[in-house]
């Protein structure tokens, strides 16, 4: 229809031009009266004439003859025709394409009523757009970057990277990001370093094994048993908390055994936790293994007179006192009949409770929960090892332990020179009368007191987990000292102070009482550390 109209348009020019055909000649003389400007006029009368003579020689011409004289180029008028006509044909494709996809587009359902899957498999457009963009991109931002570009894949391929770094924190790049329940539980366990602290611990004591052969997915029971046990232990905190958040009437407060931040203080909180409680071990190992006390299951040790009493106790004084020699501050009853059997974990935890609470001095509530809950874990050994918790059948204490023992324990030769030197001990010892035992009694309470007095020394003066806690206290209870406070602190309960079997209840007897002990620390260490051991010279 264009087309049509364009041609009309074309031959109403021809006939005007035809109704004018006789040539019509400029009066320049008449424009040089009206035209004030001569360089113009005469420019402009050049220009017509220059023109007049160029559409003159070329209607002179005859064309019709010209191009009927021509033999040769017509192979590039074919070529432009046979485009065309493809062209035509892509046109025509495009054409029905475009219908197909109007007519898909019209019989799609709305939005509203479709899942993103559906759009998807029924509109070929949104499909082909969603497989060319593969990140997401803010399209008010097209104008400083183009999202189908190969630099704005790479920079969102970076983007992503980097917040996976941020997340997993192991330097990965792997783009199959899994959901934590998709995880292996190494994985799971990399990520989260607390639940793989506290699986292990339940493992070890459970089991008795090594952290080599931990699984990867303890038995369903474990986990529950994991879940309740911390349910009793925050079931106790949380009362504590409770009550010292109320009568403070204070917005903040944590639980014990807890930092202020957990999230951000916890790993750093727990590690010295789990430092302190290891070098409180070592040390007790230590006291133990200065009188051979450590792997003597079947007698019962004896150092005051207190624990005489009791031993007698034990089968009516039928059995045997035993020295293991004049440098042993300790005597080994061993009872007549049956051998002792082991005692079991929360047995002796309820005894060492109870002394301690006997002597004026108490556990914290939320250690104390923890041990228990400690000691009933490791009791329930028993269901599978036959009723043992920490011995085969038939075997002793030192040969359970030093079985159990790593050899690449830092410790390891330590605890087998001890061995050694324990057996070398008991292959010497004496059998004591009665009246002998009790001859030498008063001077093995004399020395146990002395060791108890070194054992403060040792603890707050070798240690680097107690030294640091001791200063801080120290200078608390000096501060507490200066205030006036220390004796309603002391009264109320909140410090528990105990010299040898009494208790202190003055403010200026514990202040007395820790500044002889800061000045008699230094000394007391320097002697221990001159102590060489002869069993250890030997292994060097």
């Amino acid at each position: 229809e264009e087309f049509r109209l364009l041609r009309a348009r074309d031959s109403s020019v021809s006939a005007t031009v035809a109704a004018h055909s006789h040539e019509v000649k400029i009066d320049w003389k008449a424009w040089e009266g009206k035209i004030s400007n001569k360089e113009t006029l005469s420019c402009l009368k050049d220009f017509h004439a220059q023109q007049t003579a160029l559409l003159d020689a070329v209607l002179k011409e005859d064309h019709l003859t010209a191009v009927k004289g021509q033999k040769e180029g017509w192979e590039l008028y074919d070529n432009a025709k046979e485009s065309c006509s493809k062209s035509v044909e892509k046109s025509q494709t495009i054409l029905r394409n475009g219908a197909r996809a109007l007519w898909i587009s019209f019989q799609n359902p709305p939005v509203s009523l479709v899942s993103q899957n559906e759009w998807l498999d029924t509109d070929q457009y949104w499909q082909a757009f969603v497989e060319k963009h593969h990140y997401y991109h803010n399209h008010i931002a097209s104008a400083v970057e183009d999202p189908e570009s190969k630099e704005y894949d790479a920079k969102q391929k970076a983007d992503l990277q980097k917040k996976w770094e941020a997340f997993d924190g192991r330097g990965t790049t792997r783009q199959n990001n899994k959901l934590l329940y998709q995880r292996p539980s190494f994985e799971y366990y990399d990520v989260y370093r607390g639940p793989l602290i506290e699986h292990m611990i339940f493992y070890l004591t459970k089991t008795g094994g090594d952290a080599r052969t931990f699984p990867e997915t303890m038995p369903v029971q474990w986990f529950a048993e994991i879940y309740d046990t911390r349910f009793k232990v925050y079931n106790v905190l949380q009362r504590r908390k409770r009550q010292a958040q109320e009568a403070a009437l204070s917005r903040d407060c944590h639980m014990d055994f807890h930092p202020h931040d957990l999230e951000h203080d916890g790993e750093a909180y727990y590690s010295k936790l789990i430092a302190k409680e290891s070098a409180l071990t070592e040390v007790t190992m230590g006291r133990l293994m200065g009188n051979y006390i450590l792997f003597s299951d079947a007698y019962i040790p004896v150092q005051t007179g207190q624990a005489f009493y009791r031993a007698l106790q034990a089968d009516g004084g039928k059995g045997t006192f035993y020295s293991l020699g004049s440098d042993v501050y300790c005597l080994f009853y061993k009872p007549a009949g049956e051998a002792l059997a082991m005692p079991d974990p929360t047995e002796c935890f309820h005894s060492l409770a109870d002394y301690a609470s006997l002597t004026g001095r108490r556990f914290e509530v939320g250690y104390a929960a923890v041990m228990e809950a400690f000691t009933e874990v490791l009791e329930s050994r028993k269901e599978g090892l036959g009723g043992s918790w920490f011995t085969a059948p038939g075997e002793s204490s030192k040969d359970a332990f030093m079985r159990r023992l790593k050899k690449s324990d830092p410790a390891y030769e330590i605890f087998k020179a001890y061995s050694e030197e324990y057996t070398e001990k008991w292959a010497g010892a004496k059998a004591l009368s009665m009246e002998q035992a009790m001859a030498e009694m008063p001077e093995i309470e004399r020395k146990y007191q002395l060791e108890c007095q070194e054992y403060g020394s040792v603890l707050f003066g070798l240690s680097d987990e107690f030294s640091a806690a001791g200063k801080m206290e120290q200078e608390q209870l000096a501060k507490l000292a200066d205030q006036g406070t220390l004796q309603a602190q002391i009264d109320s309960g909140a410090y528990v102070a105990i010299e040898g079997s009494s208790k202190i209840t003055s403010a200026g007897d514990l202040t007395k009482a820790v500044e002889e002990f800061e000045s008699s620390k230094d000394k007391s260490v320097d002697a221990i550390l001159a102590t060489k051991l002869p069993a250890l010279d030997k292994k060097k």
